[in-house]
This record gives C-alpha cells, structure tokens and sequence, in this order.
C-alpha cells in the first residue's frame, strides 16, 4: 500500500465551509466496531450525506488507501472502501484509477468554459444595464441594431405620421 498521493485525481476543493473541516474528530475513527464509535461514525456519514465534494472526496479517497486508511471520508468506512476499490479493480482493471481520472477529463473537457465570441465590431462601448442611463445618441443606436436584427427598415415617427394623414 503506497503513502504517497496518487496525482491523477486530485482532492477537490471548495470555498463553501465543509463539516469535516470544523468537526475533525466527528471523522477520524480507527476503530469501528466500537459501539460508541458507531454513533460517531453514523453522525459523520450524516454530515457527508450534504457535501458538495462527497463525489469528488470518495475518488480520492478510494485512489489513496494510505492516506485514508482510517476515518469516515464521503460517508464510507475503511472496510466499504477497500470493497469499493475491489469491485472498481474487477469492473475497470488493475489501472481503474487511469479510468476514473480520463472519464473525468473527458466530463471536464465536455462541460469546460467556453468563451463568448470575440464582440462584435458594432458595439463601441460594453453594455452596463442599470448602471447608468442611456443617451439620446445610445437609444437610436439600439434601435438602429433592433431594426438590422429584425431584417426591416425603420420610419421615423415623422414619416409614419405624414403617411397616416396622407
């Protein structure tokens, strides 16, 4: 059993403040079949069950048994993990931990940031709604930009009055 980190799925991070982070001893057990250490483990595994990084916690946990060897980590014991490291190693093979990281990867590559397009040439200033208030010079410009978006020439009011009267 290695002690050193496996580097291909990191330990995830969060600024939100987690349970294991204020109650450190609510999760480090070494003995688990202790009835007192039940109600312990028990109230661990509960203030996992809310985690946002449980997922990401478990990976790691699972991809590093010796830095996990004891404790509650994203709501398992050491005995559930070693079970779950089993049925990873027979489902995905001996490299499961290679599997893991590239579909993880791969998730991360399909739901990445993806930029705006660079702005159009036809906005010469950024946009700040509410901010501050729009210039005469601004507002026939947006209108200018709603009638090329809506493909139709634009009357002005004193057009569409004289076409009415006449």
């Amino acid at each position: 059993m290695s002690t050193e980190p496996e580097t291909r799925i990191t330990f995830p991070r969060t600024d939100t403040p987690l349970a294991c982070q204020a109650h450190p001893d609510w999760f480090a057990h070494e003995q688990t079949s202790v009835p007192a250490a039940r109600q312990d483990i028990a109230r661990a595994k509960r203030a996992c069950s809310g985690c946002p990084i449980a997922a990401g916690c478990l990976k790691w946990a699972l991809a590093n048994p010796g830095p996990s060897r004891i404790g509650v980590w994203a709501s398992t014991t050491p005995r559930e993990r070693s079970a779950l490291r089993r049925r990873l190693r027979a489902r995905l093979g001996p490299d499961w931990i290679g599997v893991v990281a590239q579909a993880d990867r791969e998730r991360a590559r399909r739901t990445a940031y993806r930029p705006l397009p660079e702005p159009s040439p036809m906005w010469s200033q950024p946009y700040r709604p509410w901010r501050e208030q729009l210039t005469p010079e601004q507002q026939r410009r947006n209108r200018e930009l709603l009638d090329l978006a809506q493909r139709r020439p634009r009357t002005s009011r004193s057009e569409q009055t004289l076409g009415k009267a006449g």
